[in-house]
């Protein structure tokens, strides 16, 4: 008997496993209503960016976040700025070099949630400018009802270790290291 119970144990288990996995919600960017923004201090003021063309595969259950799983894909081309002089240095060889690097992704398949709030973490890795490196983006749910979320977050990432600003731009005197990206994604459920 006790042979029985566990064989169908084991065959429940094996059923319905994939089934659940099946089951985390994608979603879809809702474009006009999310951004991907960044600030950068240039000789002590402010420099603000921000990045038009970005996808994103998003797997989210807040109830199966070791299921869940986040990947951006960003076009590093469609980088734009008030200063058109800015946005045209940011796609040369020493800064994004846009040509050989056309695309930034951000992957993530371990998302945390902080305990009784809609904050998150995403610990993930960022290619960028031909690199990988460990990346923890922080995050708000500021809404989600199942059909539609609304989250809002940033990170601050360190230029030098992507190799972003070489030659002249390889120190921090006239353009600090930190550069901070804030986001908002707008999403519905598929």
């Amino acid at each position: 008997m006790l042979k029985i119970l566990i064989s169908w144990l084991v065959g429940s288990i094996l059923f319905f496993a994939p089934a659940a996995l099946a089951d985390i919600p994608a979603y879809t960017v809702i474009k006009e209503k999310s951004f991907i923004k960044f600030f950068a201090i240039q000789n002590g003021a402010s420099v603000e960016g921000r990045f038009n063309d970005f996808t994103a595969d998003i797997r989210f259950d807040p109830d199966h976040l070791d299921q869940s799983s986040i990947t951006v894909e960003v076009a590093t081309n469609s980088v734009s700025a008030a200063d058109d002089e800015v946005v045209k240095n940011l796609k040369t060889k020493d800064w994004l070099s846009t040509e050989i690097f056309p695309k930034a992704v951000f992957t993530c398949k371990k998302l945390t949630r902080m305990p009784t709030s809609d904050n998150y973490y995403a610990d993930g890795t960022l290619t960028l400018h031909g690199k990988t490196l460990p990346v923890v983006l922080n995050f708000q749910m500021e809404h989600f009802d199942g059909k539609n979320a609304l989250a809002t977050g940033y990170v601050t990432l360190h230029r030098m270790d992507f190799n972003i600003g070489q030659g002249e731009w390889a120190h921090d005197d006239v353009i600090k290291n930190e550069v901070r990206v804030e986001f908002r994604i707008a999403a519905e459920r598929k």
